[in-house]
């Protein structure tokens, strides 16, 4: 796939016409387990791990070719280091293809001075067997809690040569799954319907349906 045709871009989800968007963590569990917000509710986390993996599962083979892209706002400062998360989840990574490259392109409107960018990390010519999958979900999906580990801070997106789709999981809430074309996406529409987000289901239904 090429990657020009979809750019890495948040969200996903509204900058691409054939586009699903899911709710991976369930609101009505919640992620604390009292008011106080002092004690994680684990149910929560386990539920949103299920769900992220089976969707991943679903578009995802063991032996698609895919690329990862990971990718960080920098104050011109800040690099993305070769001991991050991300790279340890990749089998033998010292030997695979990884490319570092900054980027004005994308958020354009969010850089104000030259030495600001995105700094982006892509590991291409890789199996998903090759990768830790499940570790790389949970620690998105528990980004947005400092206390958990593990957790990857940045973008993660996915990309399947095979299909020509790109997943991203944003956080504990939400993935998004895009594709140039319609019929990548279609039994992921049927299979997980009963997940997709309520809020933009009119708008997946008029495409899908």
């Amino acid at each position: 796939m090429d990657n020009e045709e979809i750019k890495l871009e948040k969200p996903l989800f509204y900058k691409n016409h054939f586009a699903l968007r899911f709710e991976i963590g369930p609101p009505e569990i919640g992620a604390w387990s009292n008011f106080d917000n002092e004690n994680f509710n684990e149910e929560y986390f386990n539920v949103a791990l299920d769900r992220a993996v089976k969707i991943f599962s679903t578009v995802f083979s063991s032996d698609d070719d895919c690329s990862i892209v990971y990718q960080i706002y920098s104050d011109g400062r800040r690099k993305i280091k070769n001991r991050n998360f991300l790279f340890k989840q990749v089998s033998d990574v010292k030997n695979r293809k990884v490319v570092f490259t900054d980027h004005r392109e994308i958020y354009s409107e969010d850089l104000d001075y030259k030495c600001e960018c995105w700094k982006r990390a892509t590991i291409s010519n890789v199996k998903v067997n090759d990768v830790n999958v499940d570790n790389i979900l949970i620690a998105l999906i528990n980004s947005d809690f400092g206390s958990r580990s593990p957790s990857l801070i940045g973008e993660c997106f996915f990309i399947n040569h095979n299909n020509g789709l790109v997943l991203n999981l944003y956080d504990d809430r939400g993935m998004d799954v895009v594709a140039p074309k319609k019929d990548a996406l279609e039994q992921l529409y049927r299979r997980h319907n009963d997940w997709i987000l309520d809020y933009d289901r009119k708008r997946i239904d008029s495409v899908f349906s």
